[in-house]
């Protein structure tokens, strides 16, 4: 019986090391280098709502595309027709990292830019679409952007749709 006993007492304290628990710092909790720091922008995108989201394995980004509620109600509505006036889309750029506290997981990285398109026309007849883009670590205002890449660019962001959840 004192053998039961001792190898009882002997697994207990063996286990008790593995049972130590770590408190996480705030840095390993949340990540700071995937926010907004400190940067003039039009807007804040992250009090929106988002509209679709999207991976770029080659460039080894991510992305989300973020709406105000006009924008986010147009796109919902299945309605595949052009934005509202009104509407402003914004697309945020991640470059991705490695999620320290999962194996194989990718998580948002540094910002890498942040681009708006606000719709609004001067008449009826004349949709007018403007863009912006911001880069870099201090996310400033992008310059010398080629017309065509504008264009691109800001037909590429209003050609996205809504995810759509189950």
């Amino acid at each position: 019986m004192k053998i039961i006993y001792s190898l009882g007492a002997a697994l207990i304290l063996i286990a008790l090391p593995g049972c130590s628990h770590r408190s996480p710092a705030d840095t390993d909790l949340f990540n700071e280098s995937a926010t907004i720091a400190a940067a003039r922008l039009p807007f804040n995108p992250f009090q929106w709502k988002i509209i679709a989201t999207g991976i770029d394995p080659p460039h080894q980004t991510m992305s989300a595309l973020y709406g105000n509620d006009l924008a986010v109600e147009s796109a919902r509505s299945g309605n595949h027709a052009a934005y509202p006036d009104g509407s402003v889309l914004s697309l945020v750029t991640w470059s991705l990292r490695e999620d320290p506290h999962w194996f194989g997981a990718r998580i948002p990285g540094p910002i890498q830019s942040i681009e708006f398109v606000t719709l609004g026309g001067k008449n009826k007849d004349q949709m007018a679409a403007s863009y912006q883009r911001y880069e870099g670590p201090q996310l400033q205002p992008a310059a010398n952007q080629d017309v065509a890449a504008v264009e691109a660019r800001k037909n590429a962001i209003l050609m996205q749709r809504a995810a759509v959840m189950p």
